[in-house]
């Protein structure tokens, strides 16, 4: 009997030792250094789900000023992902002490489980380059020389992936289907880069591009042959050329799955675009005739963060810090109309409406009934309070941790935030400072 209890003690033990490993091993840790960098990056999501699913700050790296960090977050199966410049393919239990120059990705190194495959995916291929036609550098005088530069590219690149002995067979089949994409990509890319290194312009243009065209259609309708793979969304570039591949045919499902991301990106995008809740509503409908369980199920999420909250909600209230130290609520400022100007002293482009936010806050320094709040995302308040001291602004000068905005889907920067005297949200994503649009959108409010 004691045996007996013995082996299922011993069972339970083991269940509950598999358990943890399996909860474990769904972490990713990264650490190391960034340069060229801002102190603050994201680990984006480069698969099928990248702009499908509503953005999340769950992998939001903070280096420190000499650009070092460590970041762990989960992942639930093998998939690809961008630091910077360079591509990443991070599975679960990965374990990677990185270095990463956004300068130039070749530069970067791995150490740690999951180091060859991302040291491989150093020299991946640009898509919006045209891939191996490399924005036009491979274009030469004659055709067939730019097929042959790139074809070499591709062999070179397939003779690289043969190499490698540390990854996974999963990995060996995306990156086999990449260099073929890529191939594709070149192709296609090459008409258009041709033209403008060849300068030809009008009917020569025309002329060669049909030509171009020509030579092309048997090349890339042998590299589709075959070639329909649902579960080739994962790649950027496969992204880019599917919507050519599937005319060749393939399974059904897997031409259905793919007709339905291209769809569903379609609707997301449209969504993202309207700004009124009666108008979000409709989109319901048209996410319903998605037949791909996953690429509904993300668009719907999107839809139910667009119209959790937005226009013509109150607008939630947050706690930031004043120049002195302050806790300061928005709440405090009711009744008032609030502009809200949202920045970092690492955003460039934010530091640039720097003084047309000062501009704009001239125009109604002598108005009581309205507030424009400079609201920073800095994780270093020193920072913050150097670049408000230098550049004498006066006013509310805010600083806040970006987890506290949340509600407000604060992503990406510089973005303006417009609320009415009733405390209700009137822009997400109000007229930035520098557009005329903003005073007007002021003044309507006023009225």
């Amino acid at each position: 009997m004691k045996t007996i209890q013995k082996l299922r003690l011993g069972a339970v033990l083991c269940l509950l030792i598999t358990n943890l490993q399996a909860q474990t091993n769904t972490w990713v840790t990264l650490k190391g250094q960034l340069k060229g960098f801002n102190n603050q990056v994201e680990v984006q999501d480069m698969s099928e789900f990248q702009y499908l699913l509503p953005p999340s700050t769950t992998r939001m790296i903070l280096a420190d000023s000499m650009g070092h960090f460590s970041i762990r977050f989960k992942v639930a199966s093998p998939n690809y992902f961008r630091l910077g410049r360079n591509q990443l393919y991070l599975s679960p239990g990965d374990d990677l002490e990185v270095f990463i120059d956004y300068g130039d990705p070749k530069k970067a190194s791995f150490k740690g489980k999951g180091a060859e495959a991302n040291a491989y995916l150093k020299a991946t291929p640009f898509p919006k380059g045209g891939s191996f036609i490399e924005a036009g550098s491979q274009v030469k005088p004659m055709m067939e020389e730019t097929f042959t530069a790139i074809e070499a590219m591709a062999a070179q690149r397939g003779q690289e992936l043969a190499k490698l002995s540390k990854v996974s067979p999963e990995f060996l089949r995306l990156e086999k289907a990449r260099v073929k994409a890529d191939l594709i990509n070149s192709y296609q890319s090459g008409k258009f880069y041709s033209t403008y290194k060849l300068k030809l312009k009008d009917e020569k243009a025309k002329e060669f591009e049909a030509q171009y065209e020509k030579a092309i259609e048997p090349k890339v309708k042998a590299l589709s042959q075959n070639f329909t793979d649902a579960s080739l969304m994962k790649l950027v570039v496969y992204r880019d050329v599917a919507e050519d591949v599937v005319k060749q045919g393939g399974k059904p499902a897997d031409i259905q799955a793919i007709t339905d991301w291209y769809k569903a990106s379609d609707l997301v995008n449209a969504m993202q675009k309207v700004k009124d809740k009666q108008q979000l509503e409709a989109f319901k409908t048209q996410i319903a005739t998605l037949k791909t369980t996953a690429f509904k199920e993300a668009a719907n999420a999107s839809l139910k963060q667009l119209m959790a909250f937005g226009k013509g909600d109150l607008a939630v209230d947050f706690v930031a810090t004043d120049l002195n130290g302050k806790a300061v609520s928005l709440s405090s400022l009711k009744g008032k109309v609030i502009y809200v100007d949202l920045w970092a002293t690492w955003c460039g482009p934010c530091m640039q409406e720097m003084p047309h936010f000062e501009k704009l806050k001239a125009l109604y320094k002598d108005n009581p009934n309205v507030v424009l709040l400079s609201l920073s995302i800095d994780d270093d308040a020193s920072l913050w309070k150097n670049s408000v001291n230098e550049r004498k602004a006066n006013g509310y000068q805010w600083l806040i941790n970006r987890a506290k905005l949340q509600a407000y889907n604060i992503v990406g920067i510089p973005r303006s935030l417009l609320i009415d005297k009733n405390f209700k949200m009137v822009e997400m994503s109000a007229p930035m400072p520098s557009e005329a649009n903003a005073a007007k959108a002021i003044n309507a409010l006023l009225e």
